[in-house]
C-alpha cells in the first residue's frame, strides 16, 4: 500500500515536472547568432542594381557573406581586452542556381573546388576559412560576376537560392537550425523563449497610416531571414522559422507584436500558431516592446500618430491596442483560453510606474477590468553598478550594491517590489513578469575604463550576481516570468548582455552556469535527432533492472548516460544489445526520482524520461 502511494506520489511528480512548472521562472531572450545552418539567411547586404520578389540579385553583385569580427576591429580597435573570437574556420558547402565566376575576400577565404552541372543549372562550390582564428578573422565579403540565371539568359542577370552551410553540413541537410544553436538554447531549462530580439520589433514599422500586409511578410523562401529593405521586407525571420523553432525548443514562447499590424495580420498569425505551434505551448504576447516615447525608433512615431487618429494620449493608446490583440487572438483561440494559453503581457518602464496606471485606468474606463484582457504588467529588471570607475571586483561590488537598493530601497525610482505590487493591486491572474533583466554596465557606447567593464562579465562572481538578481531581487520578492537579455553575443562598449559571448560555448563564462544552477538542466524528452531509436522504455516506472526496446538491432553495444532529477550525469558508458534491447542494472547511484536516459547507437539518438521507485 506505501509502495503503490509512493508510486502515485512520482508519477504526479513527473507530471508537475514534464509540465515545466518550478519555483524561479526564467526564460531567455533569443539572438541569432549561429542559428541558421545556411549562413546566407544572417545576410541581406547585396550591392545588386535590382533584386527579385524574394530579394535575389538579377545582376552581378558584391555581399558581406559574414561579418563576425569583434567590436570596433573594423575601426582599428578592439574593445574586448582578450579579442575574443569565436572560430568561423572550415569547409562551407555551397551552391546557387546559375552560374557566375567568383572571388572572395577576408579571413583568409578561399573558394574551392568549383564546379557547374548543366542539367540542373547549379554551380558548387566550397568556401574555406582557414583557422585558428587570426586578426580580422570572421569578415567574408563574395564577389559574384558575369552571372546567367539561366543558361538561355544574359551575362548580368544574377542568380538565385545561394546556399552556404556552415562546416559540418552537407547541402543535403534538411536542417534548418544548427545543432550548436539548438544545444545553446538548451544549455538550461529556460520555461519560456523571447524572440524579441530576431524580430526586429524596433525598426519594423511604416508611416502610419499604413499597415503591415500579411501577404507581403518573410516567407522561408526568401533570401534571407533578416531586413531586406531592397524588397519593402522589413521584418526579419519568417514566422515559419519562428514556429519551427519553438516547436524543436517546446517551452512557451514570448513573441512582440508589430504596432502597424492590422486585425487581419494579427488574426492571420494567430490563426498560423493554432494550426502549427504544439498545443501544450503557452503563447506570451507584447504590443511592440518599450512605447515610451513619440520619438522613439519606427515604433514611437507610430504609436503616436495612431494616438491622434483616435484622440487619445500616448499612453493611452498603447492600453487601447493591447487590448485589441487580446480580442483578435480571442477570435481564433476562444475567449475561454485568454489568460490561460493567450498571455497578453502589458510592458511598462521600470523608471516610470505611473505609465502602468496611465495604460490601466485607460483598459478598465473604455473596456472594463484589465484582468479581463491582461495577464500579467511587465517591467526590466536590469542593474548597473555604483562603481564603474573600479577593477572587475570593484565593478562587481558596484553591481550586487544596485541590485540589493532596487530590492530595498522603497524611494529608489527603480523599485521592483512596487511593480510587483501594482500587479497584484490590479488582481490581474499572472505575476508582474519582466520582459528583460541582467547587467547594464557597460552600455551605450561609452569607453572609459572599458576593460575591466568587460572583465567584469568574466568573474566568478559575475555569477553570483545572476542568481542575486534573478532569485533575491526577483523570485523572492513574488515575481514571475523574468526573461534574461540575452542569449548570446559578443562582450564590447555596446554592452555584455550574452549569457555567453560565444554561441558554440554556452558555459565559456559564468553567467550560463548560474542560471542553470537556479533552473536546473534540459529536460525535455525532445531530441530533433531522435529517429524512433526508443520503441519502448519498460517497466516505468521501474524499481530495479529497465528494459529499453530499439528499433536498431545492426549494432553490439550502444552508449548510453543517465542524468539524474538534478541535471547531473551519473552514469555514462557502452551497454550492451542483446536481441534488439538493452538492460539497465540499477545501481548504488540511482536513487527515487526522475532520471533521463540518453541511448546512442551509430548517428541515431534518443532520450525517454524514466521515473525511479523506492
Amino acid at each position: 500500500m506505501k509502495k503503490s502511494l509512493f508510486a502515485c506520489v512520482l508519477i504526479l511528480l513527473f507530471l508537475a515536472y514534464n509540465a515545466r512548472s518550478q519555483e524561479i521562472q526564467l526564460g531567455v531572450n533569443l539572438t541569432d547568432q549561429g542559428a541558421f545552418v545556411n549562413i546566407v539567411n544572417h545576410s541581406a547586404r547585396y550591392t545588386a542594381t535590382s533584386f527579385d520578389e524574394h530579394g535575389w540579385p538579377m545582376s552581378d553583385f558584391e555581399m558581406v557573406l559574414m561579418d563576425g569580427r569583434p567590436v570596433l576591429e573594423w575601426g582599428g580597435v578592439v574593445d574586448d581586452p582578450e579579442e575574443y573570437r569565436v572560430d568561423y574556420s572550415g569547409t562551407y558547402k555551397a551552391c546557387f542556381n546559375g552560374q557566375a565566376d567568383l572571388s572572395v575576400w577576408g579571413s583568409g577565404a578561399s573558394i574551392q573546388n568549383k564546379t557547374f552541372d548543366d542539367e540542373e543549372n547549379k554551380t558548387y562550390f566550397d568556401l574555406v576559412i582557414p583557422g585558428p582564428p587570426q586578426a580580422e578573422h570572421g569578415i567574408v565579403f563574395l564577389t559574384v560576376s558575369n552571372t546567367m540565371r539561366t543558361q538561355e539568359s544574359p551575362i548580368n542577370t544574377g542568380i538565385t537560392n545561394l546556399v552556404v552551410n556552415r562546416p559540418g553540413y552537407p547541402l543535403e541537410t534538411e536542417k534548418i537550425f544548427t545543432d550548436e544553436y539548438l544545444e545553446l538554447c538548451r544549455a538550461a531549462n529556460f520555461e519560456c523563449y523571447r524572440y524579441y530580439g530576431i524580430q526586429n520589433i524596433w525598426g519594423i514599422e511604416p508611416v502610419f497610416p499604413a499597415t503591415l500586409d500579411w501577404n507581403n511578410r518573410k516567407v522561408p523562401e526568401d533570401a534571407s531571414q533578416t531586413q531586406m529593405p531592397s524588397i519593402g521586407k522589413l521584418d526579419p525571420w519568417c514566422w515559419e522559422y519562428i514556429i519551427e523553432l519553438a516547436n524543436i525548443l517546446d517551452r512557451d514562447i514570448w513573441i512582440c507584436i508589430p504596432i502597424s499590424a492590422d486585425r487581419n495580420y494579427v488574426v492571420s498569425l494567430a490563426q498560423m500558431l493554432n494550426d502549427e505551434l504544439n498545443p501544450g505551448i503557452n503563447i506570451y504576447i507584447e504590443n511592440s516592446n518599450e512605447v515610451w516615447s513619440p520619438t522613439h525608433e519606427s515604433h514611437g512615431a507610430y504609436n503616436q500618430a495612431q494616438a491622434e487618429h483616435y484622440g487619445i494620449s500616448f499612453d493611452q493608446n498603447y492600453g487601447r491596442r493591447s487590448v485589441d490583440l487580446t480580442n483578435w487572438f480571442a477570435e481564433v483561440f476562444g475567449e475561454d483560453q485568454i489568460n490561460k494559453r493567450i498571455r497578453n503581457i502589458l510592458a511598462g518602464q521600470q523608471v516610470y510606474l505611473g505609465r502602468h496606471d496611465i495604460h490601466l485606468e485607460y483598459i478598465d474606463d473604455n473596456f472594463g477590468p484589465p484582468k479581463d484582457y491582461i495577464y500579467a504588467l511587465s517591467t526590466a529588471i536590469y542593474f548597473g553598478t555604483s562603481n564603474p570607475a573600479g577593477d572587475p571586483d570593484e565593478i562587481n561590488d558596484g553591481m550586487i550594491e544596485e541590485i540589493n537598493s532596487q530590492i530595498e530601497d522603497d524611494e529608489n525610482a527603480l523599485n521592483r517590489s512596487a511593480h510587483i505590487k501594482k500587479n497584484n493591486d490590479w488582481d490581474l491572474p499572472g505575476a508582474c513578469t519582466s520582459y528583460e533583466g541582467g547587467p547594464h554596465f557597460p552600455a551605450g557606447g561609452g569607453t572609459e575604463n572599458l576593460g575591466n567593464a568587460i572583465e567584469s562579465h568574466r568573474t566568478v562572481k559575475m555569477g553570483d550576481i545572476m542568481k542575486l538578481n534573478f532569485k533575491e531581487g526577483w523570485a523572492d520578492l513574488g515575481g514571475g516570468l523574468a526573461c534574461v537579455f540575452n542569449m548570446a553575443g559578443g562582450y564590447n562598449r555596446y554592452g555584455c548582455w550574452g549569457l555567453t559571448d560565444d554561441y558554440t560555448k554556452p558555459f565559456r563564462n559564468h553567467k550560463m552556469q548560474a542560471i542553470k544552477d537556479l533552473i536546473g538542466g534540459w529536460t525535455s524528452v525532445v531530441d530533433i535527432e531522435t529517429e524512433g531509436l526508443i520503441l519502448k522504455a519498460y517497466p516505468n516506472p521501474v524499481e530495479e533492472n529497465l528494459k529499453i526496446r530499439l528499433n536498431e538491432n545492426k549494432y553490439d553495444e550502444a552508449n548510453v548516460r543517465i542524468i539524474d532529477p538534478k541535471g547531473n550525469m551519473v552514469f555514462s558508458g557502452k551497454i550492451s544489445v542483446n536481441n534488439g534491447e538493452i538492460e539497465i542494472n540499477r545501481g548504488n547511484y540511482i536513487f527515487s526520482g526522475i532520471y533521463i536516459i540518453e541511448v546512442e547507437i551509430g548517428t541515431g539518438k534518443s532520450t525517454v524520461k524514466v521515473i525511479y521507485l523506492n
